[in-house]
Order: structure tokens, then sequence, then C-alpha cells
């Protein structure tokens, strides 16, 4: 129990650290706006709820993945952004997939993923280097 304990305290420190991280001393993220949350339906369709939800928050309700269900699809703030490193973006750091993959070892930049939608190939940059690409649907 007291394992439990010190795991559930150290968890809740580091959520706090992050929290921290992310808001500063000011306690406004970056330029004001709130961080980006994901918005996830219960089902395959989106309820009249969950739609208004979606679209008050600037998403497009659209079929997504290979099943088809609807998604809560946002575009980030940041998309576009040249980046070296997921830390550098809201989403992911991507690397063009259409260009020839970079050695393992080359130094490389990328742009922050346009939207939340986990679907696609890619490849993401974390410290400059390319990853592996992936295909997800």
């Amino acid at each position: 129990m007291r394992r439990v304990l010190l795991l559930a305290s150290f968890i809740l420190l580091a959520g706090c650290a992050y929290l921290q991280e992310v808001y500063g001393e000011d306690q406004a993220y970056g330029g004001g706006a709130d961080p980006y949350e994901k918005i996830q339906f219960a089902g395959e369709a989106a309820t009249a709820a969950e739609r208004a939800e979606c679209e008050a928050a600037g998403g497009e309700v659209r079929r997504d993945g290979m099943l088809g269900w609807q998604q809560c699809i946002q575009t980030y703030a940041d998309a576009g952004k040249t980046c070296s490193d997921n830390d550098d973006c809201l989403g992911q750091c991507r690397l063009n997939i259409s260009e020839t993959m970079p050695q393992p070892d080359e130094t490389v930049t990328g742009t922050c993923q346009v939207t939340d939608s986990p679907f696609g190939c890619y490849a993401t940059i974390e410290d400059g280097k390319a990853t592996p690409t992936i295909c997800v649907d």
C-alpha cells in the first residue's frame, strides 16, 4: 500500500510539473489560448451534443479511418510550422514521406502535423532524426 501511495504521489507531482511547464508562471498557455484538447465521441456516430462540442472547438465531424467512424477532426494552431522534434508541435513533428527517407544518422526538419487525425502513413521526427515510417488506419 505504501508503494502505491508513493507512486500516486510521484505521478501527481509529475503532472503538476508538466502543467507548470505548459502554462508557465503567468498561468497562460502560449499566447493566452487554452491548450489543445482532443474531442472524442462515445460511439460510431456523433450525438448532437458531441457534434456541437466539436464544431464549437473549431473541429469538423467527418468519417475517418478504416472503420469509417465519425471523428472530430481539429486543425492544430501550429499546423505546417517547421520543427525538429515532437516537443515543437501541438501534434507530431512529421516528415513528408513523399521525400526520400534520410539516413538514420542524418539531421532533418519536418512540419507540425496539420490535423489531429491519427490515420495515414508518416514518419515522425525526434531530436532531429526521422523515425521509421508507419501507416495507421
